[in-house]
């Protein structure tokens, strides 16, 4: 290979390259553009009943009192494992929720589900719980993001799924639309997983059962 047939090779070697650098750097630019990154401090308190207490560890010696869910992106889902004492002395069955979730653009589009599923708690058993944090594919327009958590005994979601006083075939129907539904899934509504397990399915049923034509 001749002089210029090197400095033609090493020109298209440079240009290729480039434009392998211009080309990765727009698809990490657009990534994080459309999929989003929420940067710290994403953190949410948790508090508990009285007779309940929340650790970081089986022994009940390291007590939670806030969570660190660090960057998280848009349409991601995030673990955390806690361990939940019953300090009372009676058995006891568990429920969660969140509250004072904030900015309102994340209503509905940040949610919060574990794999407890209703086990009677004995008085000074202690159980291993997951929190799954779910950031909707559909979420937009918010930077941060912060919510409470809230674990007791009977912290249900309220069956006037559309909160207009009264629990109904309206009602019902948001139920029906997301049947069988899976978190994370497009027609998850979490609004209806009253046990927040994850799916909603025939346990979900009985709060609106319950309370039709009720006030909820």
């Amino acid at each position: 290979m001749n002089k210029a047939s090197k400095e033609a090779s090493m020109v298209f070697l440079r240009k290729t390259f480039l434009t392998l650098f211009v080309v990765i750097s727009l698809l990490t630019l657009s990534f994080f553009t459309l999929h989003g990154v929420f940067n710290v401090p994403n953190v949410s308190a948790v508090t508990s009943a009285s007779g309940l207490g929340v650790y970081w560890d089986a022994a009940g010696t390291k007590p939670v009192s806030s969570i660190s869910w660090g960057n998280v992106s848009v349409g991601s889902e995030k673990d955390v494992t806690v361990y939940v004492k019953n300090l009372g002395t009676t058995p006891v069955i568990l429920s969660m929720n969140m509250s004072a979730l904030g900015p309102s653009a994340a209503y509905l589009k940040i949610y919060l589900c574990w794999d407890y599923y209703g086990w009677q708690l004995g008085s000074g058993s202690i159980v291993k719980v997951t929190l799954r944090l779910f950031v909707s594919p559909y979420v937009s327009g918010i930077n941060n993001f912060s919510f409470n958590i809230n674990i007791g005994v009977g912290l249900g979601k309220s069956p006037d799924i559309n909160d207009d006083g009264i629990v109904n075939v309206r009602d019902a129907a948001f139920l029906s639309k997301a049947w069988l539904s899976i978190a994370g899934r497009a027609n998850y509504d979490y609004r209806c997983d009253f046990n927040n397990d994850g799916i909603i399915n025939t346990k979900d049923v009985t709060p609106i059962s319950l309370n039709w034509l009720g006030p909820g």
